[in-house]
């Protein structure tokens, strides 16, 4: 009996393109998060042994339909790992989205006059908060449509962009 089944692997790395790429100064930003590892593996049945287990000759069978390849992509976020078999569906950070929300309606708050603790005061949260979420309001149209819709680089957060001090002008 011949091999039923035959998997290779091999592992690239991509980059997605990134809505960041007009504004310079977050290029590394961008480098850094919008990676991804991608699989692809390629399944591949072996043609005698699966004519002898369907009990067909293999003459009736095409070995052309018995390979499959296929990507499979791993995705980090933090210490979460996904997997997405095939293309990787757009995800919506809510949380980010929240943030940014947020960062805007403190933006209008200081801009008619209320202070860092003010803000916290009313918020219910630290005044550290409020100066970190704050640069949010100021992300770039376009990266905050991006947003949006779910289509930012892979690791672009509220804690990432907070941590890496990202630069809002």
């Amino acid at each position: 009996m011949g091999t039923l089944l035959q998997l290779r692997q091999t592992t690239r790395r991509t980059q997605r393109p990134d809505p960041l790429r007009s504004a310079q100064r977050q290029a590394n930003v961008t480098t850094q998060v919008s990676r991804e590892s991608v699989h692809i593996y390629s399944l591949k049945l072996g043609h005698g042994a699966v004519a002898e287990t369907l009990q067909l000759s293999p003459e009736q069978i095409d070995p052309d339909q018995l390979v499959n390849e296929t990507c499979l992509r791993m995705r980090r976020r933090g210490v979460e790992l996904k997997l997405h078999l095939g293309v990787a569906p757009t995800e919506i950070d809510y949380t980010l989205i929240q943030n940014v929300v947020k960062a805007r309606r403190w933006l209008a708050m200081i801009i008619e006059g209320k202070t860092f603790a003010e803000i916290a005061e009313a918020e219910g949260t630290s005044k550290r908060r409020v100066q970190d979420v704050i640069d949010l309001a100021l992300l770039a149209p376009d990266v905050r449509s991006a947003i949006t819709i779910g289509e930012q680089p892979h690791g672009l957060t509220t804690d990432y962009l907070i941590k890496t001090g990202f630069s809002a002008i």
